[in-house]
């Protein structure tokens, strides 16, 4: 790739040199007066420095507008201010004050400034690149000339979601560059230790995408280069993964000495500082006079003085703020449930549970062209489970979206997407396939809007079928629901019911938040009445589906089919059992279970989770804490065995839960009464 393939005229004009030098200087100045603060201690947390890499920050941000979408890394600092940031809030924010663009949330590595474009640093290696990447899918579904740049680390790009990533967007040819600083060290591993093949930005070649290295401490070669790779993407011919080599001047964070790092070598990269580099530049070509660039520094430093004896006066933030800004759309407690009001005769249909959810997709798809499916095996095949079936046909390529086998980008890019304003349903084929994406789905999709103060959204579905019962083995039968539960900032819905598949999943398609959306596999082409009118469910709210007055049996998905053929043989023996169907884990409704076991005195919490950890205990310890005055008999847990599922129909059984298992539990609790 070289300057030639640039085209000016589509592009933003340059900054002039004096304009990119106080740039540079700016950068450099409140790296090193804020790593002056760390090192004293006042300030909370780590500090990651960016000094010696401020040429590929300016080279870069200087030739995008607030349209274009930046996503960086834990050394964002450098990155937030060329693309414009505000200085005070970016300072504050590393003070922990409430004036921070994360009102001291997100410190350090976790801040967004989004009316510049900056959609948030991360603390993740490599976790930001699918991000940029779905934002890059956004702005191209979205048909706009604006593009995405990823800020990453050397050591990111032998992340798995690096390769994902670069594959996904060379695929959709999406308008995303790839920046990495390869300043020469993992912390302090150095880089020609862990990584293979002569060189990063040669990786690129694997996808059939541009790539370049470049002199990360020449800011004119970064400028150019950047111009050239914009105009490539801009045109709609491929993303570009620029290598800028460059060298981190201080340790890895504030604990960092340096130590084993060869002096000869830092030497001669401090001959090379990019700062200085320019500034003779400048000087030699008479750009700007010695007076010129002084007056700058002197701006500089004494607005750095300023801010910083300002944000010094803050006061600490107010301890409210803690609990504010966790959902974009918090659960209402009030919300009308129309589930609650009987079918009347004339307004329902007989609907499978897959059909249900369909419709819900449909509907959405329907009255809103941003909504789309993405997902392995979704278009001609339908899904896994067919749930699908149909839908490519009626809408598309565009719309219905076969995705590689890369579950943590898949569900990156749905994060990336859903903050860049589409609303993309993401599918994983199997609930044991989301461990790979955890990371996506809890350290980004479920804290962005949190840690990032409000200012980013991610209205993403992410459906996968769970459970056992059908001889897949361990690697195909795990119900992981409850480990989704356990960190806030993402629902976590599991229906029954074909009625409650459909009206919940619409209540979920038409929030601002990230859910989990979790459907079971043996429930798929279980029938029942589904309301003609379209409905939403709330989430959050648990269902009495039977009625009782002896015991209390609450579960959820699949579970509540085995507590109902429970509750019938129970009701032969004379014991009336209540069924309490949670319908979501995040939301946690435990008031719902409480009172039901406060009025049968006796409860059975049913889960085909394994045992310990699961979303049994937290229920029993919350119906302990809020109705223990109102039992009469130990609370009882029917849950899978700690032991991963076999394969043969025996030993399945033998380890999940079953209606005799609840049966003989029930039995057990009503015995034990006091």
């Amino acid at each position: 790739m070289s300057t030639a393939d640039a085209n000016a005229s589509d592009l933003p004009p340059l900054p002039t040199p004096l304009q990119l030098y106080e740039r540079l200087y700016t950068v450099r100045a409140f790296e090193s007066i804020m790593e002056d603060e760390s090192k004293a201690g006042r300030l909370p947390g780590t500090f990651h420095s960016s000094v010696g890499q401020e040429a590929v920050a300016v080279g870069v941000c200087a030739n995008l507008t607030n349209a274009d979408l930046v996503v960086s890394n834990h050394r964002g600092h450098g990155h937030f201010l060329a693309k414009g940031g505000d200085i005070y809030k970016i300072m504050a924010e590393l003070f922990g004050r409430e004036d921070g663009y994360s009102a001291g949330k997100g410190g350090t590595q976790h801040m967004a400034g989004t009316e510049v474009g900056f959609m948030g640093s991360n603390g993740i290696t490599g976790g930001g690149i699918p991000v940029a990447t779905g934002l890059a899918m956004a702005l191209k579904r979205k048909k706009t000339n604006a593009v995405a740049v990823s800020f990453f680390g050397d050591g990111a790009a032998n992340q798995g979601t690096f390769h994902e990533s670069l594959n996904m967007a060379a695929i959709w040819k999406l308008p995303v560059i790839y920046v990495c600083e390869n300043n020469g060290w993992g912390m302090s591993t150095p880089v020609e230790t862990v990584s293979a093949g002569p060189s990063i930005a040669q990786r690129g070649a694997g996808y059939g995408i541009l790539y370049v290295a470049v002199d990360g401490n020449d800011l004119d070669a970064m400028l150019d280069q950047v111009r050239a790779a914009l105009n490539m993407v801009k045109s709609g011919e491929t993303p570009v993964l620029i290598e800028a080599r460059t060298w981190r001047v201080k340790g890895h964070s504030r604990s960092d000495q340096n130590l084993y790092r060869d002096k000869n070598v830092e030497q001669t990269w401090s001959d090379r500082d990019p700062v200085r580099l320019y500034r003779s530049r400048v000087l030699e070509r008479r750009q700007a006079s010695e007076a010129e660039l002084t007056a700058i520094e002197a701006r500089v430093d004494g607005v750095m003085r300023e801010t910083l004896e300002r944000c010094r006066k803050l006061p600490p933030p107010r301890p409210e703020i803690t609990f504010e800004k966790i959902y974009a759309t918090p659960p209402d407690p009030k919300a009308p449930d129309p589930s609650q009001t009987p079918l009347a005769e004339g307004t329902f249909e007989t609907k499978a549970y897959w059909q249900a959810i369909q419709e819900a997709l449909s509907e959405a798809m329907d009255r809103d062209p941003r909504y789309y499916i993405f997902g392995q095996d979704v278009c001609e095949y339908g899904g896994c489970f067919k749930v699908t079936r149909g839908m490519f046909e009626k809408y598309g390529r565009e719309r219905i979206v076969n995705t590689p086998i890369s579950e943590a980008s898949i569900a990156g890019v749905c994060v990336g997407a859903g903050m860049g304003g589409v609303r993309p349903v993401g599918e994983f084929m199997f609930m044991d396939f989301i461990l790979l994406a955890f990371d996506q789905l809890l350290n980004h999709a479920a804290k962005f809007h949190y840690i990032y103060n409000g200012q980013i959204k991610v209205p993403i579905v992410m459906r996968t079928p769970m459970g056992g019962y059908r001889g897949y083995g361990a690697t195909h039968s795990q119900c992981l629901d409850a480990m989704l539960m356990k960190l806030p900032g993402i629902h976590v819905v599991t229906p029954w019911s074909p009625r409650d598949a459909k009206g919940l999943l619409a209540s979920c398609l038409e929030a601002e938040n990230p859910v989990v959306f979790v459907e079971h596999k043996a429930l798929y082409g279980t029938n029942g009445p589904v309301p003609k009118q379209s409905e939403k469910i709330p989430l959050g709210k648990a269902n009495i589906v039977r009625a009782g007055k002896d015991i209390t049996l609450c579960a959820n998905s699949y579970m509540v089919s085995l507590s109902l053929q429970a509750a019938e043989k129970l009701k032969a023996d004379g014991i009336e059992a209540e069924v309490v169907d949670l319908r979501c884990l995040a939301p946690l409704d435990r008031d719902t279970v409480a009172q039901s076991a406060a009025r049968t005195q006796a409860l059975v919490l049913v889960e085909e989770g394994h045992l310990t950890g699961g979303w049994s205990a937290e229920i029993a310890a919350s119906v302990q804490e809020m109705a223990f005055g109102y039992l009469d008999a130990p609370i009882l847990r029917v849950a899978a065995a700690d032991v991963p599922v076999p394969s043969a129909p025996e030993l399945e059984r033998a380890m999940l839960p079953s209606v005799e298992k609840i049966v003989a539990a029930a039995k057990k609790a009503l015995e034990n009464r006091g």
